[in-house]
Protein backbone atom coordinates (compact mmCIF):
# COMPACT_ATOMS: atom_id res chain seq x y z
CA UNK A 1 0.00 0.00 0.00
CA UNK A 2 1.24 3.38 -1.02
CA UNK A 3 1.69 5.55 2.09
CA UNK A 4 0.41 9.29 2.38
CA UNK A 5 3.01 11.96 3.03
CA UNK A 6 1.74 14.30 5.11
CA UNK A 7 3.26 17.33 4.48
CA UNK A 8 2.38 20.14 6.78
CA UNK A 9 5.00 23.02 5.30
CA UNK A 10 3.14 26.43 4.86
CA UNK A 11 1.44 29.23 7.14
CA UNK A 12 -1.39 29.10 9.38
CA UNK A 13 -4.52 31.35 9.01
CA UNK A 14 -3.82 32.53 12.36
CA UNK A 15 0.43 33.37 11.14
CA UNK A 16 -1.15 34.91 8.36
CA UNK A 17 -3.77 37.00 10.29
CA UNK A 18 -0.79 38.42 12.66
CA UNK A 19 1.38 39.17 9.46
CA UNK A 20 -1.38 41.56 8.37
CA UNK A 21 -2.36 42.64 10.94
CA UNK A 22 1.49 43.82 11.72
CA UNK A 23 2.17 44.91 8.16
CA UNK A 24 -0.90 47.28 8.43
CA UNK A 25 0.22 48.68 11.73
CA UNK A 26 2.78 49.62 10.51
CA UNK A 27 1.70 51.26 7.74
CA UNK A 28 -0.64 53.27 9.31
CA UNK A 29 1.88 54.01 11.92
CA UNK A 30 4.48 55.33 8.61
CA UNK A 31 1.71 57.49 6.89
CA UNK A 32 1.87 59.20 10.22
CA UNK A 33 4.85 60.33 10.24
CA UNK A 34 4.66 61.32 6.47
CA UNK A 35 1.44 63.59 6.96
CA UNK A 36 3.45 65.14 10.05
CA UNK A 37 6.44 65.88 8.31
CA UNK A 38 4.53 67.32 5.15
CA UNK A 39 2.01 69.67 7.20
CA UNK A 40 5.82 70.83 8.80
CA UNK A 41 6.65 71.58 5.45
CA UNK A 42 3.68 73.61 4.41
CA UNK A 43 3.59 75.65 8.16
CA UNK A 44 7.30 76.04 7.33
CA UNK A 45 7.04 77.32 3.76
CA UNK A 46 4.03 79.94 4.73
CA UNK A 47 5.88 81.20 7.01
CA UNK A 48 9.11 81.59 4.87
CA UNK A 49 6.43 83.03 2.80
CA UNK A 50 5.34 85.62 5.64
CA UNK A 51 9.07 86.35 6.59
CA UNK A 52 9.56 87.45 2.76
CA UNK A 53 6.69 89.54 2.50
CA UNK A 54 7.57 91.30 5.75
CA UNK A 55 11.14 92.54 4.61
CA UNK A 56 9.69 93.35 1.02
CA UNK A 57 7.50 95.58 3.26
CA UNK A 58 10.12 96.87 5.52
CA UNK A 59 12.30 97.78 2.44
CA UNK A 60 9.92 99.25 0.65
CA UNK A 61 8.42 101.92 3.51
CA UNK A 62 12.47 102.39 4.79
CA UNK A 63 12.59 103.71 1.11
CA UNK A 64 9.54 105.98 0.98
CA UNK A 65 10.39 107.30 4.59
CA UNK A 66 14.09 107.83 3.66
CA UNK A 67 13.38 109.88 0.77
CA UNK A 68 10.09 112.05 2.46
CA UNK A 69 10.47 115.94 2.52
CA UNK A 70 7.33 116.76 4.54
CA UNK A 71 4.81 115.00 6.59
CA UNK A 72 1.03 116.53 6.52
CA UNK A 73 0.64 118.41 9.66
CA UNK A 74 -1.43 116.51 11.99
CA UNK A 75 -0.90 113.30 9.60
CA UNK A 76 1.65 111.50 11.49
CA UNK A 77 0.29 109.14 14.33
CA UNK A 78 1.31 105.70 15.32
CA UNK A 79 -0.58 103.26 12.63
CA UNK A 80 -0.67 105.98 9.83
CA UNK A 81 1.31 108.57 7.78
CA UNK A 82 0.57 111.29 5.31
CA UNK A 83 3.78 112.57 3.32
CA UNK A 84 5.39 114.38 0.29
CA UNK A 85 8.17 112.52 -1.40
CA UNK A 86 9.73 113.66 -4.47
CA UNK A 87 9.65 111.04 -7.62
CA UNK A 88 11.07 111.97 -11.25
CA UNK A 89 11.31 115.29 -9.92
CA UNK A 90 7.78 115.89 -8.89
CA UNK A 91 6.38 116.30 -5.81
CA UNK A 92 3.72 113.60 -4.72
CA UNK A 93 1.83 112.97 -1.98
CA UNK A 94 1.88 109.16 -0.43
CA UNK A 95 0.18 107.42 2.44
CA UNK A 96 0.65 104.83 4.26
CA UNK A 97 -2.33 103.25 6.82
CA UNK A 98 -2.78 100.28 8.61
CA UNK A 99 -6.56 99.61 10.31
CA UNK A 100 -5.43 98.90 13.79
CA UNK A 101 -7.29 95.39 14.05
CA UNK A 102 -5.12 92.18 13.36
CA UNK A 103 -5.57 90.56 10.15
CA UNK A 104 -5.80 93.75 7.97
CA UNK A 105 -3.82 94.93 5.39
CA UNK A 106 -1.40 97.71 5.11
CA UNK A 107 -2.48 100.04 2.59
CA UNK A 108 -0.20 102.17 0.87
CA UNK A 109 -1.69 104.86 -1.41
CA UNK A 110 -0.07 107.42 -3.96
CA UNK A 111 -3.50 109.33 -4.17
CA UNK A 112 -3.84 108.04 -7.84
CA UNK A 113 -6.34 105.34 -6.84
CA UNK A 114 -7.96 103.23 -4.03
CA UNK A 115 -5.12 102.29 -2.34
CA UNK A 116 -2.77 99.22 -2.84
CA UNK A 117 -2.09 96.91 -0.24
CA UNK A 118 1.82 96.36 0.84
CA UNK A 119 1.12 93.46 3.00
CA UNK A 120 -1.58 91.62 4.07
CA UNK A 121 -1.96 89.59 7.26
CA UNK A 122 -0.67 92.26 9.78
CA UNK A 123 -1.04 91.65 13.28
CA UNK A 124 0.39 95.13 14.52
CA UNK A 125 1.64 98.20 12.88
CA UNK A 126 3.34 101.17 15.00
CA UNK A 127 5.06 103.83 14.13
CA UNK A 128 6.97 106.21 16.52
CA UNK A 129 9.06 109.63 16.36
CA UNK A 130 12.13 110.42 17.67
CA UNK A 131 13.47 114.04 18.01
CA UNK A 132 16.55 112.62 18.75
CA UNK A 133 18.90 109.84 17.73
CA UNK A 134 19.65 109.24 21.92
CA UNK A 135 15.55 109.97 22.56
CA UNK A 136 14.26 106.91 24.39
CA UNK A 137 11.02 108.18 24.83
CA UNK A 138 9.17 108.72 21.33
CA UNK A 139 6.18 110.28 20.44
CA UNK A 140 3.16 108.62 18.78
CA UNK A 141 2.19 111.42 16.82
CA UNK A 142 4.86 113.51 14.13
CA UNK A 143 5.90 117.05 15.25
CA UNK A 144 8.09 119.51 13.47
CA UNK A 145 11.17 118.45 15.67
CA UNK A 146 10.96 114.81 14.59
CA UNK A 147 14.14 113.18 12.81
CA UNK A 148 13.48 110.06 13.30
CA UNK A 149 10.57 107.28 12.14
CA UNK A 150 10.39 104.05 14.08
CA UNK A 151 8.45 101.05 12.47
CA UNK A 152 7.26 97.88 14.23
CA UNK A 153 5.88 95.45 11.94
CA UNK A 154 4.33 92.37 12.99
CA UNK A 155 2.99 89.73 10.44
CA UNK A 156 0.97 86.71 11.27
CA UNK A 157 2.72 83.19 9.76
CA UNK A 158 0.99 79.65 10.13
CA UNK A 159 -0.01 78.30 13.31
CA UNK A 160 -0.59 81.88 14.65
CA UNK A 161 3.14 82.11 14.60
CA UNK A 162 4.48 86.36 14.53
CA UNK A 163 7.42 87.36 12.45
CA UNK A 164 8.38 90.98 13.72
CA UNK A 165 10.08 93.49 11.65
CA UNK A 166 11.75 96.67 13.70
CA UNK A 167 13.51 99.46 12.39
CA UNK A 168 14.35 103.19 12.58
CA UNK A 169 14.53 105.70 9.55
CA UNK A 170 16.05 108.72 9.35
CA UNK A 171 14.29 110.95 6.26
CA UNK A 172 17.43 113.02 4.94
CA UNK A 173 15.19 115.38 2.82
CA UNK A 174 13.23 117.02 5.52
CA UNK A 175 13.61 120.85 5.81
Amino acid sequence: MIKLISNKSGFSLIELIVVMIISGLLVLFGSMGIMSAVNNYFSQKTNSETAYKGQLAMIRISKEFRNLTTVTSGQGTSTSIVYAIYRNGILETHKLSWGGASGNPLLYDDFSNNGNTLVDSVKNFKLEYYDAYNDTTPATTWSSSSILIGITLELIGADNISSVFTSKIAPRNLP
